[in-house]
Order: C-alpha cells, then sequence, then structure tokens
C-alpha cells in the first residue's frame, strides 16, 4: 500500500489532495498513538487486523500486524494482555464490523466493566470504524484498477441476531452520546486546537465532544471527510449524498440516513426521491445489471441506480461490489475522477455510521435511552446544527 497515496499501488485516477496523507495520518495515530492509554498498542493492532480481515482485506490485515514490528512508545513495550479484556476487545469489534446497527450499549458496558475508560472506548470505536474505511477504499480501488472482484475468504464468527426495521427518517432527529462527551468549557488545548482548525467542528455538537476524546484521530478523520464530501468537481455533490444516503440505510444508521436523505432531498430538488431511497434503496430505481429487478414504480434513472447500487454493494461485509457494478457506472457515464470520488464517499460512511451506531443513540421524540455503564451527558442538540458548509444545488 502506498503510503502517500494511502490506496493499492497501480490504481487509476489519484484520490483528492490530502485524504491518502490524512489517512496514513490517522491509521498512525489510532495504532501507534504516543500515550495508548488503557487501549494498549498490542489491543489496537490486535483489533485493526480483525476487523480488516471480516472485511475480506487479509493483506491489510498483514499489514496492520506488521506495525506492531515497528517502533512502539516504551509504555506499550512487554505489554501483557488481559485474556478478558481482549475477548471484549474481539466481540465489540465483531459486532462493529459485521452489524454496526446492533452494537449497543451493553457492548462499551462490558469494555468498562474490563477497565478501559471513555477515551480508550471511543479510540476503540474509531479504529474499527477506520478500518472499515480503509478496507473498502482498498476494494473499491483495486476493482478501479482491474483486481479481483472477490474478496479472500472471511473467519467465522458468531452471527448478529437480525436486526429490527429500523424506522428510517427524513425528519431532524438528536443524537445522545453513551459516555460522558468532553465539556465545552474544559477542553485541553490540544483538543481546542482541533476545534479552532475545522471550521465544520463546534463544541455545540455532543458528537464532536464525544469524539474529541481523542483529539487527533478526530482532526485527521475531518480533514478526510471534509475532501470526500466538499471537494470541488469530481462526482456530483448529489450522487455523493445518494451515496452516503444508501450506505447508511445498509448499516442501519437513522441519524445519518436522516440528515444525509435531507441533503440529498435538497440537492436533488426531489424530497419524494429521496424518501423512496430511504424506503428501498438501490431499489428506488429501476436497477441495471447484476442487481435484482427493481419493484413496480422505480424510479428510472440509470446513473443513480448504477452509484446506489455500488454503494449498497461495497458497504456489505465483505465487500460485494464487482466488474458488473464498474460495468453499470462506466455504462452510466461516471469518469474515473467520479468513480474515485464514488468509491470514497462510500467507504467514509462506514467510518462515520460506526461511530454514530456505536458511541450513541438516535433520539425520536419519547425513545428511552440506554444505559452503556460508563456515565453519560445530558447534551441532548442534534448535531446537524454545528457549521457546515452549505450544500450547492449543483456539482460541487
Amino acid at each position: 500500500m502506498s503510503q502517500e497515496t494511502g490506496r493499492p499501488t497501480g490504481a487509476g485516477t489519484a484520490p483528492r489532495a490530502g485524504i491518502g496523507e490524512h489517512t496514513a495520518a490517522a491509521r498512525r495515530v489510532l495504532l501507534l498513538p504516543s500515550a495508548p492509554g488503557t487501549l494498549t498498542t498490542g489491543l489496537r493492532i490486535t483489533a485493526a487486523a480483525r476487523a480488516a480481515e471480516l472485511a475480506g482485506q487479509s493483506g491489510l490485515a498483514a499489514a496492520y500486524r506488521d506495525l506492531a514490528q515497528a517502533p512502539v512508545p516504551a509504555d506499550a513495550a512487554g505489554e501483557e494482555q488481559d485474556p478478558a479484556l481482549t475477548a471484549a476487545v474481539l466481540a465489540f469489534t465483531d459486532r462493529v464490523t459485521l452489524a454496526p446497527d446492533l452494537a449497543g450499549a451493553d457492548l462499551l458496558a462490558g469494555l468498562a466493566a474490563r477497565g478501559l475508560d471513555a477515551p480508550a472506548v471511543v479510540a476503540l470505536a474509531q479504529i474499527c470504524a477506520f478500518v472499515s474505511y480503509e478496507a473498502r477504499v482498498a476494494a473499491g480501488l483495486a476493482l478501479l484498477a482491474g483486481g479481483p472482484a472477490e474478496p479472500a475468504a472471511t473467519p467465522a464468527v458468531t452471527a448478529a441476531p437480525a436486526a429490527p426495521a429500523a424506522p428510517f427518517t427524513l425528519d431532524q432527529l438528536t443524537w445522545q452520546p453513551r459516555i460522558t462527551a468532553v465539556e465545552a468549557d474544559a477542553l485541553t488545548p490540544e483538543q481546542r486546537a482541533v476545534i479552532d482548525a475545522h471550521t465544520t467542528l463546534s463544541t455545540a455538537s455532543p458528537y464532536y465532544r464525544t469524539l474529541l476524546h481523542d483529539p487527533a484521530a478526530l482532526d485527521h478523520r475531518t480533514h478526510v471527510y471534509n475532501a470526500v464530501m466538499y471537494g470541488r468537481g469530481g462526482l456530483p455533490r448529489a450522487e455523493r449524498e445518494l451515496a452516503t444516503l444508501v450506505v447508511s440505510r445498509v448499516n442501519g444508521c437513522v441519524y445519518c440516513a436522516s440528515v444525509h436523505g435531507r441533503k440529498y432531498a435538497q440537492l436533488s430538488r426531489d424530497e419524494a426521491r429521496a424518501l423512496r431511497v430511504l424506503r428501498d434503496g438501490a431499489a428506488a430505481f429501476t436497477a441495471p445489471e447484476p442487481d435484482a429487478a427493481a419493484p413496480e414504480g422505480a424510479i428510472a434513472d440509470a446513473r443513480a441506480a448504477a452509484v446506489a447500487c455500488f454503494a449498497e454493494a461495497l458497504t456489505r461485509t465483505p465487500p460485494r461490489a464487482d466488474a458488473r457494478h464498474l460495468a453499470a457506472l462506466r455504462a452510466a457515464g461516471l469518469d474515473d475522477a467520479e468513480l474515485t470520488d464514488l468509491v470514497h464517499a462510500t467507504a467514509l460512511f462506514g467510518w462515520a455510521n460506526r461511530l454514530m451506531l456505536v458511541l450513541g443513540d438516535a433520539r425520536h421524540p419519547g425513545t428511552p435511552l440506554q444505559d452503556a455503564g460508563i456515565p453519560r451527558t445530558d447534551a441532548r442538540e442534534s448535531c446537524s446544527g454545528t457549521s457546515v458548509p452549505a450544500p450547492r444545488t449543483g456539482g460541487a
């Protein structure tokens, strides 16, 4: 893997400026931090390698394990793992990787019971979510470069119980952290520097104050997010939002689907279309091969269908996007730059959804809170209320 681009050597169009740099930096601060705290370096690498294997990326898993041979912080040398804590970390990793919508508060309570504090829990959630992103970037860019369509076999794990039907909506929801968020008036200099560096971050958001438990990871993630979602040119903004809406629906992230469904409705100027995608996913469109026939009344839009079908397939664990999905995208007119943007936008929301689903709860009026066994904040404001670049009505 190229450290400069964060993608397989020999792939087609390079990703946007800064994505590779900040992907590599996020990998470094998450897996080899200078002060790992209660989540040791060994456990971080173990979790990352496990998540990559489950995502069908054995090469990426090996690359993570190779990091264990690199110089590590002095306080990580000779560390011994508690078998019970290791088991809890692996159980958390399996669930977050395979069924993030079922990663309930009980998993966080299990980590807390084994001695992980709030910063360690946030770091572990970031690791699992980051690997979801990096694995799908690797799979998607390999496909664009003519690589194999099928992922390697993945280890057998205990299947999560079937997910209940998610109450998807375009209504504005709130998000409640399951653990104590950082207090807005008690930021460390490092935390304040990260907030000040990004206009898209705000301490008014309990989501960002939760992620501030690991400010370095939040910093690099924000650089990647802004480049992928708001960079000019390439894939039109409406189609980036379509992809993220589809991904959020597949992953069962009610909150993200609500936010990005509204953005897609605004950019497409068609709320009925957004509602149809929210209800049916890629089947909202007349689906091209290789997908099954769309239901009666589906929207005839070959380009949107190709984008949505690809996003659904790449989001599965392991990813299922193949040469037929790519052929449908090219037949619909997407060029290499647009395809590269689509891979990154789809992969990015594997990261975003997992953080939202694992660290907190979407709140409909009257929804009871879950107890994670970790002290939590009472802040209830919506993180969609933070300052973000306003959606534009055309391609960015």
